[in-house]
């Protein structure tokens, strides 16, 4: 049966599965079902697509997201200073901001009287 499969949707297949199966073990069964019924879906308009001779384009679905999110996390580890080697987050130290000295405060003058 896998041999009918076009490799970028076996892809696709292998990281749905992936996701799924973390589902499973975290208990969210209803979300593991709804992912599961569109990876059949998708998986099969991937193949349709690809044994109609669509194949770069179909790789280009399947690789995109991938290397998007691999650009974006790149992106945030950096701006946010995580070190994915390490366990510790770099913080930047706060500036205490200067306090102005107090000026005394001069009475208040009631307002004039009407006339």
């Amino acid at each position: 049966m896998l041999e009918k499969i076009c490799p970028p949707a076996l892809l696709y297949l292998a990281f749905s599965m992936i996701q799924i199966t973390i589902d499973l073990f975290q208990g969210e069964y209803e979300t593991s079902l709804l992912k599961f019924i569109i990876m059949l879906i998708f998986a099969a308009v991937l193949n349709i697509l690809c044994l109609n001779g669509f194949t770069k384009i179909v790789w280009f679905i399947v690789i995109i997201p991938i290397l998007l999110l691999t650009y974006i996390s790149s992106i945030l580890f950096y701006v946010f200073g995580i070190n994915p080697g390490k366990s510790t987050v770099r913080v930047k130290p706060q500036q205490q901001p200067q306090q102005q000295p107090q000026q005394p405060q001069q009475p208040q003058q009631p307002p004039p009287p009407r006339k």
